[in-house]
Formats: C-alpha cells, sequence, structure tokens
C-alpha cells in the first residue's frame, strides 16, 4: 500500500513558537497557493483511494480543498492524526520555556510529556492505530493530509513493520521503540509537498 502524505501549509504563526495539538489557521493565499501547487499531483491518483485528514484545520481546510477540486468525497478526518500535545508549551516561544524542562525531555524522549502534555510513546500508540486501519482497507493507497510529527510516526510504523512483519503486532517496549524511530528523523519535512510511503518498505520518496 501506498500512503501518499502531505504536510500542512505554513499556518499563521512564528517558527520560534512551539506549537503541536493548537488549532492554528493558514492565511487563505498560503491555502490558494498549497492547492495549486498540488492538485497536479493529486488529480493523478486513482479515484478510489481514501482520503483521510487530520482535523486540525490547517489540514483539513487543505484536505478539504483538494478533494473538492478532483471531484473527491470529503476527506475523513481522523484525530488520531493530530501533532502532538505539547500541553503547557503549546504557543509559547521555545526561548521561553525553561531549559530543565527541555532537558528532562531530551533525556527521555519516549516517556517524558513536554508541557505535562503527551509521550511521544503515546504518540506512537495513537498513530499505530491509524496506521493499521489504513492498511486494513480495500484500495491499494491513500492519501493522508497530516503534519510534520505525524509523517515521522507513520515513517516509524513503516519501519517496524518492515522489520518484525506484516502479521506483527507491537507491545510497550516497541511503540516506545517507534517513538525514538520518528524522533530520531530530524530531516525538515516540507509544508504543501507530497511524500510516498511505501507501507511494505522503509524507503521514501518524493514528487
Amino acid at each position: 500500500m501506498q500512503l501518499h502524505l502531505i504536510r500542512h501549509p505554513q499556518p499563521q504563526l512564528d517558527k520560534r513558537t512551539c506549537y503541536g495539538r493548537s488549532d492554528i489557521a493558514v492565511a487563505p493565499d498560503a491555502l490558494a497557493q498549497s492547492v495549486a501547487q498540488l492538485l497536479p499531483q493529486v488529480r493523478a491518483l486513482p479515484r478510489d483511494w481514501p482520503w483521510v485528514s487530520s482535523p486540525l484545520q490547517r489540514c483539513a481546510r487543505l484536505a478539504q480543498a483538494l478533494a473538492t477540486a478532483v471531484g473527491q468525497p470529503a476527506p475523513r478526518l481522523d484525530s488520531r492524526l493530530q501533532e502532538m500535545d505539547f500541553g503547557q508549551w503549546e504557543l509559547r516561544l521555545w526561548d521561553d520555556i525553561p531549559w530543565a524542562e527541555v532537558e528532562a525531555w531530551n533525556a527521555d524522549l519516549a516517556g517524558y510529556p513536554p508541557g505535562g502534555g503527551e509521550t511521544l510513546t503515546a504518540v506512537a500508540q495513537r498513530m499505530w492505530a491509524a496506521f493499521n486501519d489504513l492498511l486494513a482497507t480495500s484500495a491499494d493507497g491513500a492519501v493522508v493530509v497530516c503534519h510534520a510529527g505525524t509523517v515521522r510516526m507513520l515513517h516509524a510504523c513503516v519501519a517496524w513493520r518492515a522489520e518484525q512483519g506484516a502479521a506483527a503486532r507491537p507491545d510497550a517496549d516497541a511503540f516506545r521503540d517507534i517513538a525514538l524511530h520518528a524522533a530520531a528523523h530530524r530531516g525538515e519535512i516540507a509544508h504543501a509537498r507530497l511524500l510516498v510511503l511505501d507501507a511494505c518498505a522503509t524507503s521514501t520518496s518524493t514528487r
């Protein structure tokens, strides 16, 4: 199965600000530009593929606009695809977050809840459930509009499945491994670009 992953457009927020689960808007011109940029690619995809999106508006509005433009039904909104919840860190400047808290997270990336929010292991658990449901669809591909953290976590789920076998199911230790694999993927994921992820392999490509 091929997962065609699209990260949302750049939201209206200073890049120095910590944000995850917060529902931040995208400027209308940025949304329109993203739709125009992605439309030729998504128009070429099979019509029977499901469309799924994070419910946060920076994803959902792009997913809806693209689906409408190519004559697809409204995308299914899946809360499991949301970005990580940073708790009290949400919408704070990174420079204003106490360094001791950041260091505590660095010391335990998988198990520490930044800002009292969500641990990466908890994100891995919900993301695995969403990933597993995507694999259960009858289509041989899907379009997923989501977040950078979601893309990294789905990549980690694919990698774990490839290593352990299609029939394997992760336990608590495996979810920690998936979380750490996602955390190790520090590369930039561009806004409003299509990333193709083969659910049966660990390699990715962009279009």
